[in-house]
């Protein structure tokens, strides 16, 4: 049996797809999909670790205490010693401040004292306070009570002169008749005749009173006026 071998000497053609005809599309933007509402998570994926703060290995226990107390130049003072109790410490402050205050209120008030009081003399010496502490208070104290009791006859003196002052213009206006004529209580408003009462008379003149002016016809002779003709205005206004 007689094998036939054809060998091709053109490779059969296969049909190409015939490309289609593109049309240029207009140039538009992208419009994004609307994207849904974002939820974060309520923790993250992944713990936050903190960042060193310096660089090396970490520090051990020993070598932390040790820094702790160690003496830094222009730091402030580490903990175990004095300054650093002295600095953070609320109570003492606090004491130093409120006497502070209280020493500026009486170096004041005794500067004061000096300079009003006429029983200023009278004061103890200041050496008085560290060697005799207990007469240096009570002679204090003596001294500012008689201070308070002269102030209070003062303050009394002065409100009974006011008193008698008011008792004396109070009969004065009764003696001249001026009490009379008083509104309600007498605190109304008052001219001044009944304010400062009658008068001394000086020869024979005479009292203008309001409203009791003369008028001299004769030689003031009136005014000629004369009457203004009315202007014609359209719609009101011109």
């Amino acid at each position: 049996m007689a094998l036939t071998i054809r060998h091709a000497s053109k490779a059969s053609k296969i049909p190409s797809k015939t490309p289609k005809p593109t049309t240029k599309q207009p140039n538009k933007p992208f419009v994004l999909e609307k994207p849904a509402k974002f939820n974060p998570p309520s923790h993250g994926a992944r713990l936050r670790k903190e960042a060193p703060r310096y660089p090396g290995p970490k520090l051990s226990e020993e070598e932390a205490a040790r820094q702790r107390t160690k003496k830094y130049p222009n730091m402030m003072p580490p903990e175990g010693t004095f300054l650093h109790w002295f600095m953070h410490n609320r109570s003492i402050h606090l004491y130093i401040t409120l006497g502070t205050l209280f020493g500026l209120a009486a170096t004041v008030w005794v500067s004061n004292f000096k300079r009003n009081s006429p029983f200023a003399e009278m004061l103890p010496a200041r050496s008085d306070l560290l060697f005799h502490p207990i007469a240096f208070f009570r002679t204090f104290v003596e001294v500012v009570k008689m201070n308070a009791d002269y102030v209070t006859a003062q303050t009394m003196e002065r409100r009974k002169q006011k008193v008698e002052d008011v008792a004396k213009r109070a009969a004065y206006r009764k003696a001249h008749g001026l009490d009379k004529n008083e509104g309600f209580g007498g605190w109304t408003a008052k001219t001044d005749e009944q304010l400062l009462g009658p008068g001394i008379p000086v020869g024979d003149a005479e009292v203008v009173k309001e409203g009791e002016v003369e008028v001299q016809t004769e030689s003031v002779t009136a005014p000629v006026v004369r009457e203004k003709r009315p202007l014609k205005k359209w719609f009101g206004i011109w």
